[in-house]
């Protein structure tokens, strides 16, 4: 799991009863940090080079990956810890890829002091759209459904009320001014664009929030990031 990281100083430690990891700088840290919110070690080419330049990159595992208020809490929490131990700012790039776009963007919600910029990759925005309420027909929708209700304790009929996803509270992102990349495949069957990322794209263009939008043509969820993520660096840069 950790192959991607080897060549980096780790610490491992136990933090409100999860795992936990902070990975070091090679050279000389720049009082920064990345945090990744999900499938730590999966498509790895963006926390490297961030590694590589500077960052300190964190992460922190989580009993669920939907996003529920006391795994966000917790995520809070080990930021502040991880800033104050490491001496470097709190407010930090949130990454987030699928349920971990889900993550960073709640996160940045509830906690926009803490968020500079977020890269959200084929992100989940929209719990509707997952628990099979919209188009999305992928044999994974019972799985993700299954687990919806274990979050949110939901039925049927109660999700319908449901108003907890992101797209229901991107007002506080442009309140707070929080600049977006957004990477997606516009052929993602899993988490459909239209339904997920679309929406706050449309909403920042609308309300004159700042948001780069990269679309991987004939690209599904999977790979995530990009093999060269310069361009994903060269947008968050300027705003950390």
């Amino acid at each position: 799991m950790m192959t991607p990281f080897e060549p980096f100083k780790r610490k491992e430690f136990t933090f409100g009863e999860r795992h936990a990891y902070i990975f070091y700088p090679k050279g000389e840290p720049n009082g920064k940090m990345v945090l990744k919110t999900e499938y730590l070690a999966a498509f790895p080419f963006f926390d490297v080079a961030m590694l590589e330049r500077g960052y300190h990159l964190i992460f922190i595992e989580h009993q669920n990956r939907w996003a529920s208020d006391d795994e966000i809490e917790i995520m809070a929490e080990f930021v502040r810890h991880c800033a104050k131990e490491l001496g470097t700012n709190e407010k930090c790039i949130f990454e987030g890829m699928s349920c971990g776009g889900l993550q960073a963007t709640k996160l940045a919600e509830m906690y926009p002091e803490l968020c500079a910029v977020l890269y959200l990759d084929a992100p989940v925005l929209n719990i509707l759209s997952m628990a099979g309420l919209g188009e999305c027909k992928h044999e994974a929708v019972d799985q993700f459904w299954r687990e919806i209700v274990a979050t949110y304790d939901v039925d049927r009929s109660s999700i319908t009320a449901f108003r907890e996803s992101p797209i229901d509270h991107m007002d506080v992102l442009i309140d707070n001014n929080i600049p977006v990349f957004l990477l997606y495949g516009n052929a993602d069957d899993v988490v459909l664009f239209a339904e997920n990322g679309m929406i706050l794209e449309k909403f920042y263009r609308k309300h004159g929030g700042t948001i780069k939008a990269v679309s991987k043509s004939c690209g599904g969820h999977h790979p995530h990031c990009l093999e060269d993520p310069t361009p994903i660096i060269e947008f968050v840069e300027q705003y950390v």
